[in-house]
């Protein structure tokens, strides 16, 4: 895009313009599927799409494990390491603003994506170092190399996060095929996009802790490693194929230029909308960012007017996080206390840590579920909902889904003498002389329903606000939108990280999941009065809902 400056001022005035160049054609797409419309895509698309799958399968195998090992190799305590996982989460969706501002304001997405992908595999293989065992099977250095380890790995992997969707999306603005919607292609690039990442996740999360238990920490982390450096190659490899866009100058000034003046302008704004208006209500309905008009371009004002409306709903994003991203601490550990054995699939073993794999696999079934079957049929009976609307539903149920945690919880306590049914039909088909230990007498397969809720939770919650970043976003803040996305889950592990500190030793188990439930309702209710007055841009209005993909309001 051409930057135009206005002569009148000092400032680019098409920094955090809207408008396109392009104009999406009005004709209907055909009623493919994600997955069948995958050839339509320009061809950077796909190298993004294998770069996410291998990257995602680095991050999650590399995390899936991370619990277990602060536990049992760096000898950490069990609240020590749920704080220090999430800690660790928090700066990977911490520095996604760092990523941001680089290649939207200094080096573009290419080059931010490529040199901290490079620091991200350095990571892996220094975490693969710091699994090194020594003969007494503890770590050579169990702390702070994996401090360092995770330090690179988070800055790596929070850097590009916030570049790679973006980027992805530059891909179908700019080199969308003929005769296709782009709005609805940018959609469906986001599902398949979620796809990938689940995909990889799904793979890593039941590789890794195999690796784990079969052979060594340092192997189990040491493939993750190795996936990054394909992604990195695959990445690489696409370079001539990708549409990059100049960066545009730093946007941040600007913002804080226009916020500043509206502030010293109001009253004189004030008097002469009082001067023009007609009646009384007529002047209460503009905008406190248009006095800055009377300094600044209009359409660098109205675009700075839409980046604090989407940054206001994103407000209680993170209570959705602060319970989603305990499927890798509370949740393993819960499993610890359950029985992995499956009889009826011929004995079969699940590590506490592999339950996470449940995750992923739901949700490579349910973007395709939801696209082809869920939104079609809520269309036919009149309930098309919005993005917002979704990300609601998203929300109550994943507050469902620790309200269901809770009373297993409670199940499990209360079990820890008597064996349920599940096992004693299980005990049946065991060796005679195979014992049932003390306080392990519930199946792990009952973790399954939470999963589910939460995993449906978070195809509406997360796809959805994934693609509402991007398009609500002005054109010269792609990147810096999904970055403060992204910060909203740094800002929910967070919370969860004061808040079990906090209530330590106060709460039971169960009740620290009620809590939690509780939370995530009243930011449902927040959201909901947030949304109220949210205005989409024209071209989101009500969803198609046959080519919206819908977790990451």
């Amino acid at each position: 895009m051409d930057l135009k400056v206005d002569g009148g001022t000092d400032e680019t005035t098409a920094l955090l313009s809207s408008h396109e160049t392009d104009v999406a054609d009005d004709k209907p797409l055909k009623k493919h599927s994600v997955f069948g419309d995958f050839c339509l895509f320009p061809s950077s698309v796909k190298y993004l799409v294998w770069n996410e799958f291998c990257e995602r399968f680095s991050f999650y195998g590399m995390k899936t494990i991370l619990a277990l090992f602060l536990l049992e190799r760096v000898r950490l305590s069990e609240t020590q390491a749920t704080e220090i996982v999430h800690l660790f989460i928090v700066a990977c969706y911490a520095t996604p603003l760092l990523g941001a501002l680089l290649s939207d304001c200094y080096i573009g997405k290419y080059s931010t994506i490529l040199y901290l992908s490079l620091v991200y595999s350095v990571g892996n293989w220094v975490m693969a170092f710091a699994a090194v065992p020594s003969p007494d099977e503890v770590s050579v250095f169990p702390f702070w190399c994996t401090m360092l380890a995770l330090g690179l790995i988070a800055f790596g992997t929070g850097g590009i996060k916030p570049c790679v969707s973006a980027f992805g999306g530059d891909q179908i603005e700019w080199s969308m095929p003929d005769g296709e919607s782009k709005d609805r292609l940018r959609r469906k690039f986001f599902s398949l996009y979620y796809f990938a990442i689940n995909a990889g996740s799904f793979i890593s999360t039941i590789l890794t802790p195999l690796l784990r238990e079969d052979m060594s920490y340092a192997t189990a982390f040491a493939v993750p490693a190795f996936l990054m450096m394909i992604a990195v190659v695959i990445f690489w490899v696409g370079r001539k194929s990708y549409v990059d866009r100049p960066p545009e100058g730093n946007v941040f000034p600007i913002v804080g230029r226009i916020t500043a003046d509206a502030f010293r302008l109001r009253n004189v704004r004030r008097r002469v909308y009082n001067d023009g208006a007609e009646n009384e209500s007529q002047t209460e309905t503009k905008h406190w960012l248009d006095a800055a008009k009377l300094k600044h371009d209009e359409d660098v004002v109205e675009d700075v007017k839409t980046l604090l409306q989407v940054l206001l709903v994103l407000i209680p994003a993170p209570l959705f996080w602060a319970l989603f991203d305990q499927q890798s601490s509370k949740w393993v550990f819960q499993a610890c206390e359950m029985d992995g054995r499956v009889a009826w699939l011929g004995g079969l073993v699940i590590q506490p840590d592999q339950m996470q794999a449940m995750n992923p696999v739901l949700i490579l079934l349910m973007i395709p579920l939801f696209d082809q079957v869920v939104y079609p049929i809520l269309e036919k009976i009149g309930l098309s909902l919005k993005p917002l609307q979704r990300m609601l539903a998203g929300m109550l149920l994943c507050a469902l889904a620790f309200l269901i945690s809770g009373l297993l919880q409670i199940a499990i306590e209360s079990h820890a003498s008597t064996t349920s049914d599940f096992n004693v039909s299980t005990s049946l088909l065991l060796n005679v002389s195979a014992t049932v230990d003390s306080g392990k007498q519930i199946s792990i397969l009952w973790q399954i329903p939470q999963y589910i809720l939460i995993t449906a939770g978070e195809v509406l919650f997360s796809i959805t606000g994934l693609e509402f970043a991007y398009s609500q976003a002005p054109d010269s803040m792609k990147s810096v939108v999904q970055s403060f996305w992204l910060l909203t889950v740094a800002a929910g592990n967070l919370v969860t990280v004061v808040i079990v500190a906090m209530i330590e030793g106060k709460l039971t188990k169960a009740n620290e999941f009620f809590f939690f439930a509780g939370g995530c309702t009243f930011a449902m209710l927040l959201l909901t009065w947030l949304g109220m007055s949210f205005k989409y841009k024209s071209s989101l209005a009500p969803l198609p809902v046959k080519e919206q993909g819908i977790e990451d309001a």
